[in-house]
């Protein structure tokens, strides 16, 4: 006989996968790791001044309590607040490898975006400091991540015990939802000046946490641009609006010409959540998943209400 817990599980399995344990303890140095661009990088000892660039990799290195390893940052990332003070080695114009080295980093994390890699990766090398390529494209691969940054910084038992803990909430999740239906969702991940909206894309983190609260997408099936209009949101007939940001976006949302009759809008079914938590892969997923999930079944945390 197949358990319920056995069949929830099976449930969030399909969105989180396995987290392969590479490697399950490590020992010893150097430790050499194959990153995300297929690159053999070899760490030559504990990392104890590190550079994470971009919000979700110091997110990560912060929660496995390295924090006050933390040497430089980047100029856009904010959380945790111990981390504010720390010097930015870049922002939006671009990243100083010149800056990492003068911070005498020992090990730079980063993702491959806004040019960071082609940025960084060739002066660093040039210099001998250790760069480590992650790209957080779904909530499995975070959960994988947060193990290999652990064992790259020496920190495993508490990478190991910090996804375990994600993964009971979001069981815990899960089983609180058993039984009912998926709510069919508008999620806008961000609009412009130019009047132009963005749903949620398909297959990423954000559209993983959605589904693992109980949601699902209206447009499952965009591909490359996600920008979406207001007609295509009223043909797709959501049941709920989520905005990631705040009261402001979600009243602009309603001053949109034609939104008003959109059922959903029209209702007061538009709600907001916070963009730190569906728009930076990191270790504050399941508080995402848990805040979204009691939006959208309210019936199954009555405690909340």
């Amino acid at each position: 006989m197949i358990s319920r817990r056995a069949v929830i599980s099976g449930g969030i399995a399909s969105v989180l996968g396995a987290v392969a344990p590479w490697p399950a303890r490590a020992s010893g140095w150097p430790r050499r790791i194959v990153d995300a661009l297929g690159r053999e990088v070899e760490i030559p000892r504990r990392p104890e001044r590190i550079v994470p660039v971009f919000s979700s990799n110091t997110e990560i290195v912060a929660a496995l309590g390295a924090a006050d390893r933390i040497v430089g940052i980047d100029g856009l990332t904010h959380w945790p607040p111990e981390i504010a003070d720390r010097p930015a080695i870049g922002n939006r114009l671009g990243f100083s490898a010149d800056r990492i080295a003068r911070l005498g980093a020992d090990l730079v994390i980063l993702t491959p975006a806004r040019h960071a890699a082609s940025l960084l990766l060739r002066p660093l090398a040039t210099i001998g400091v250790p760069a480590v390529v992650m790209t957080h494209a779904t909530v499995s691969e975070v959960l994988g991540n947060i193990v290999r940054i652990g064992a790259i910084i020496d920190a495993e038992p508490a990478a190991g015990a910090l996804v375990r803990d994600l993964r009971r909430r979001l069981d815990g999740v899960a089983t609180r939802r058993s039984g009912r239906s998926p709510m069919r969702t508008y999620f806008e991940t961000g609009a412009n000046a130019r009047g132009q909206s963005f749903s949620v894309r398909p297959g990423g983190y954000t559209d993983d946490m959605l589904r693992l609260a109980g949601g699902v997408s209206v447009f499952p099936e965009l591909s490359g641009l996600t920008q979406v209009g207001g007609e295509a949101v009223a043909r797709a007939e959501p049941e709920i609006v989520v905005v990631a940001g705040g009261p402001r976006e979600a009243a602009m949302i309603r001053a949109r010409p034609g939104w008003d009759t959109i059922p959903a809008v029209a209702r007061g079914r538009v709600i907001t959540v916070p963009r730190g938590l569906f728009l930076i892969p990191g270790p504050r997923i399941a508080e995402g998943v848990e805040l979204l999930a009691r939006a959208l079944h309210p019936s199954a945390f009555p405690e909340a209400a």
